[in-house]
């Protein structure tokens, strides 16, 4: 039986009342039907189950005495996906009875005789709760309603855990529902293109959250099953929401801006013919190392070199050859230096290579590998091409531009003494 009384504040609200006692459930009836929009009344535990089953419940009035067996009726609400709020009224017997035969956090008891004022009132609390739990989940539906339409990538993390991820960020890792997300055992970190950030993104979302500075914060992100597609570069902004350790991550794609910025870089820094460094950045790039070997008391070094008859080069074969050995020279010279040299062109057919944590010999064994590595292998454009070249190591403290003053004393002597072929710094050190 199904009784609908409207009443204000539980518009849209269902109870249950499963009573055995016809006059017992006549009251409770009407208790609740002051309250509840619909009423569902069942005598035991069959109708019950019936009345679940038809429709959501918002609470349910339980017998502990239920005809039937109110524990088996309280397991079944406790299995729903959102579990149901119970009463159970009884004598204080029937109600340890039930409570010691399943669990039921959160139940609340009425023992009779009941006062149905202040039954009432609990009645009213339970109501209060719906309405706030109705009010959450309608702004949590609004919320993914908003985020899924927005085009940047969002995702909501709790603590450090993906709660929601919208559709644009979705639709990047290949995935059709944030169910999908979850049911793989997926995480942000497994997307990135780097290593994870000190301590994991929670953490680090929890550092940009508390950065003072307006600074760009940027993420690397690729799909781990397109080993082939390259990484996408989203600068990130972090918003606290309401609720503890609780934040919103929102990804807006600068991949296009990142390359464009990439390439006016190079304008800034590289040589347009060779791509080594330009003279400009070669400076800094000195007074970095240099600062970097006092703090770490390390050895930095510099090697000088110079295409041998480099006029004769462009007088014999044009200048289109003599730009294509320069060019050649230099991806040559890439392909032998250690992966913390530093390469740049220091003005015609000059280089100078930047070699930092190494002293005089070592960076003199470097060159002659370099030398080599010009002079054994016929250049496509001319054939047969030499450099000479001139080491200097930097004194602790010193001026990076003296150490290079050295290293182009010590080629001019390789030049006068032959060319093709290493000269070091002969400077005794005190004199330095």
């Amino acid at each position: 039986m199904t009784d609908g009384k409207g009443a204000e504040r539980g518009r849209g609200s269902a109870a249950l009342l499963a009573e055995g006692n016809p006059a017992a459930r006549e009251v409770l009836a009407t208790l609740l039907a002051s309250r509840f929009e619909t009423v569902h009344t069942a005598a035991n535990l069959e109708e019950a189950l019936e009345a679940r089953a038809g429709t959501p419940l918002d609470m349910a009035l339980v017998a502990a005495n239920l005809p039937g067996g109110a524990a088996s009726l309280a397991m079944a609400l406790r299995r729903d996906d959102a579990p149901v709020p119970v009463f159970l009224t009884g004598a204080p017997e029937d109600i340890l009875a039930v409570l010691t035969t399943v669990s039921l956090p959160g139940a609340r008891v009425a023992v009779r005789p009941f006062d149905p004022a202040s039954l009432g009132a609990a009645f009213d609390e339970v109501l209060e709760e719906i309405a706030a739990k109705r009010l959450a989940e309608e702004a949590w539906d609004l919320t993914r309603h908003l985020l899924d339409d927005a085009p940047q990538p969002m995702a909501i993390v709790h603590a450090a855990r993906v709660v929601f991820c919208n559709r644009a960020l979705l639709r990047f890792m290949g995935l059709t529902s944030f169910h999908e997300f979850t049911a793989r055992g997926l995480s942000l970190e497994r997307f990135l293109a780097d290593a994870p950030p000190q301590g994991g993104l929670a953490a680090w979302m929890r550092r940009l959250e508390e950065d003072p500075i307006d600074r760009e914060h940027r993420l690397r992100l690729t799909h781990p099953d397109r080993p082939g597609q390259p990484a996408h570069v989203f600068q990130a902004a972090v918003t606290p929401l309401p609720g503890r350790d609780r934040r919103l991550l929102t990804l807006a794609d600068v991949t296009e801006l990142e390359l464009e910025r990439r390439e006016l870089l190079d304008l800034a820094n590289l040589d347009p013919l060779t791509r080594a460094l330009n003279r400009r950045k070669l400076a800094d790039v000195l007074t970095d190392e240099a600062a970097r070997a006092d703090r770490y008391g390390a050895p930095l070094s510099v090697v000088l070199l110079d295409i041998d008859h480099f006029k004769a080069i462009n007088d014999t074969h044009g200048h289109e050859a003599g730009d294509a050995v320069l060019v050649e020279l230099a991806g040559r010279l890439r392909a032998t230096l250690r992966q913390v040299d530093r390469l740049a062109r220091f003005g015609g057919e000059e280089f100078v290579v930047v070699a930092p944590g190494v002293g005089l010999e070592a960076t003199a064994e470097l060159a002659e590998r370099l030398r080599q590595a010009v002079a054994d292998k016929d250049f496509a454009a001319t054939g047969r091409v030499t450099a000479s070249f001139g080491v200097a190591e930097r004194v602790p403290g010193e001026d990076p531009e003296r150490a290079l003053g050295r290293a182009d004393k010590a080629l001019y002597r390789a030049k006068n003494s032959g060319r093709n072929r290493v000269e070091r710094d002969a400077t005794p050190l005190t004199q330095k």
